[in-house]
């Protein structure tokens, strides 16, 4: 509850003319969908610049996907960590029917675009590491630029288009990299999953390669071993 969350400026958001009559249950429904409090707090405060930005429509019974998405675009190129937000109150309105066009997805975005987006949400609601982001992100773009490749559109990604990747990835990788790869297409395809951008469930028909403990060879032998290994060696000659 907004209340709880910011005990003394709570009211201040509730009076935004556009968003303050939705802030509080926008609230809530971020603390459903698993964003931390600092993650909640920093949403919030970031709806009085949205506002500003909102204010031609008037009221929230008449913004739009395409009102949306303009206010989305603007910010992407000069505050992209705020563009986050704006997408996040999107799910919020469409999951509670309070959008007011009958569109029900937003435009194909061009590929850099989107992982700005995918960082931006592993940022703020599951908190990695940039180390981390960094990662996944490098694999989103590796992948959509493979579907760009073979002509697929995301609203068309089969299983076959997530083997073709996996099969020309481990070209390159490790099976210990490569297993670690498979985990950040997991990731981003349950996040594509969250809009409907592709179908639901495609993560969890990914197999990871199998890896066994002490399966390589060892990065240092012991010292009993290495003096059986001295002993060895024939001493009666300088050769």
């Amino acid at each position: 509850m907004l209340r709880s969350l910011l005990p003394k400026a709570h009211p201040k958001f509730l009076s935004m003319p556009v968003l303050g009559p939705i802030v509080d249950g926008f609230d809530d429904w971020l603390d459903a969908n698993g964003y931390t409090p600092s993650s909640r707090r920093y949403s919030i405060r970031i709806l009085p610049h949205l506002d500003l930005r909102l204010h031609q429509v008037g009221n929230v019974s008449k913004l739009t996907h395409s009102v949306l998405h303009d206010c989305w675009k603007t910010l992407i190129k000069t505050n992209p960590h705020r563009a986050g937000t704006v997408r996040a109150l999107e799910r919020y309105l469409l999951a509670h029917g309070l959008i007011a066009d009958g569109q029900k997805a937003t435009p194909t975005l061009p590929a850099s675009i989107l992982s700005e987006e995918y960082a931006d949400h592993l940022r703020e609601v599951r908190g990695f590491a940039a180390s981390t982001i960094s990662h996944h992100r490098y694999t989103a773009e590796r992948f959509l630029q493979h579907l760009e490749e073979e002509g697929t559109a995301l609203r068309c990604i089969q299983t076959i288009n997530i083997e073709s990747y996996i099969a020309k990835t481990g070209k390159r990788l490790s099976r210990a990299s490569l297993q670690h790869a498979i985990g950040g297409l997991r990731g981003f395809l349950r996040f594509l999953a969250i809009n409907g951008r592709v179908p639901a469930g495609l993560d969890r028909q990914i197999d990871t390669p199998r890896l066994y403990r002490l399966e390589q060879l060892p990065r240092a032998l012991p010292w009993e071993t290495v003096r059986a290994l001295l002993r060895s060696i024939d001493t009666a000659s300088a050769m």
